[in-house]
């Protein structure tokens, strides 16, 4: 198939009826179009392919979030995430004359949340068994450590991720007196000493609870394990804080998330491998997508070759990909994003590049045309894409992919009505050029 060369000034609006063929008015051509009849083709009959897998494992030790929480949800099961993390401090001094006051851990919310933050949440902190190191420096969303099977205390509380700075957990003196005693008397001088005597801590939610997923920043401004003390004076005490903290200047991972969904007996029960791809066919016309866990969405276009048999030579101008999540599928509480990364994978779900076209990077945007109906639905442009797989010999079956953006530290999800939705089904609008010779 020959490209399109020289500059097409079309002044003709394109309707996206089935198939459309109208003789081009105006047209400026490079050589290719002299003498030749051009037509333009809109077609949106093209077969689009839905279907939901889930990546093996995700990197969270990246992530500059702890995420922390727990919800149930009507399509991806109990959905929750546990944060680890190990402390650390810039010096280890504590004066000889200070006297502990209180503990606090101290957690700094970054803004974000999904689901009902009106309900009283729980965190559980628990001291961690192991050091917070991994075999290849990377930890993922499958990763665990073990930790004591008594919570050092328990914090229930409603966030407020948008209204409140932080969240003050009281940590109980008899659990760092003797932290704070080696310190101040010299025996911890650091990181490594301060490993030995206390690993680290891990943020678990209640496993019974229906809140939010809430985020808090692994900045050691913000989030910190406190060690409030005061020092005699003559009139009054001075009051000082020693502070121990995330330390993210190691290259080495110091916290991870495990984030994970219980589907047992839902329709996302079957995916346990990445290579396993779910039709939308067999999960109620629906494909699906979640961010922490691994879902992803897989888009192909098996019958993108049949336009081989519209007669003539030609070239595709244009290629909108529409796809809609059914308005029951999200709230205030569960939204959706505007908009979603776009890359290609391979036959076994594993990626291999990002769609880019002239202005960069590709992305699944909303069309809110229709908004205040609540009829949204994400576009994307994909010409650079299928140009790339008309041209390829012999076919490969590499596929589109879909998921949100900051993918390893949100649990944002998406619902898409796939093929057979009585509703909208996913559909491919492409816009061809054709010139008889």
């Amino acid at each position: 198939m020959r490209l399109l060369f020289g500059l097409l000034a079309i002044t003709a609006l394109l309707s996206s009826c089935s198939v459309e063929d109208r003789e081009i008015p105006t047209l400026v051509v490079g050589q290719d179009f002299t003498d030749s009849n051009v037509r333009l083709v809109t077609v949106d009959t093209f077969t689009v392919k839905l279907t939901t897998f889930k990546f093996d494992s995700i990197n969270t030790s990246t992530s500059n979030r702890l995420l922390v929480g727990s919800y149930y949800d009507d399509f991806f099961g109990r959905v929750s995430s546990q944060s680890y993390f190990e402390l650390s401090a810039i010096n280890y001094t504590i004066p000889s004359d200070a006297e502990l006051d209180s503990i606090a851990l101290i957690l700094g919310y970054d803004g974000y949340f999904y689901n009902d933050t009106t309900q009283l949440a729980e965190i559980n902190v628990y001291r961690l068994l192991e050091e917070v190191s991994a075999e290849d420096d990377v930890f993922y969303n499958t990763s665990q450590l073990t930790f004591d099977t008594v919570p050092v205390v328990t914090r229930r509380f409603f966030p407020e991720p948008t209204g409140e700075d932080s969240l003050h957990i009281q940590i109980p003196l008899a659990f760092g007196r003797e932290l704070f005693d080696l310190i101040q008397e010299n025996d911890i001088n650091s990181d490594r000493e301060v490993r030995e005597k206390l690993k680290g801590f891990t943020l678990r939610p209640s496993n019974e609870e229906n809140t939010a997923v809430i985020g808090f920043s692994r900045d050691p401004e913000i989030t910190r394990l406190r060690f409030f003390y005061s020092i005699p004076g003559e009139f009054e005490d001075d009051e000082e804080a020693f502070d121990l903290f995330i330390n993210q200047n190691t290259g080495l991972p110091r916290a991870f998330n495990q984030i994970q969904s219980d589907v047992t007996g839902m329709l996302l029960d079957t995916l346990t491998d990445q290579e396993i791809n779910l039709p939308s066919e067999l999960s109620g016309n629906f494909s699906f997508i979640q961010s922490g866990v691994g879902h992803a969405t897989r888009i192909e276009f098996p019958t993108l070759t049949d336009i081989g048999q519209i007669p003539g030579t030609g070239t595709i101008l244009d290629a909108i990909l529409e796809i809609k999540p059914p308005v029951t599928s999200y709230n205030d509480n569960l939204p959706i994003r505007d908009s979603l990364n776009v890359q290609i994978v391979d036959q076994n779900n594993v990626i291999t590049e990002t769609i880019v076209n002239g202005n960069g990077a590709v992305f699944a945007r909303i069309n809110e045309a229709n908004s205040e109906f609540n009829d949204i639905f994400y576009q994307i442009p994909l010409v650079t894409y299928l140009d790339q797989e008309l041209a390829q010999i012999p076919e490969v079956e590499d596929a589109v992919i879909i998921y949100p953006k900051n993918y390893n530290q949100t649990v944002d999800r998406i619902v898409l009505q796939g093929a057979g939705s009585s509703d909208f089904e996913a559909k491919l609008i492409l816009t061809y050029a054709i010139y008889d010779e």
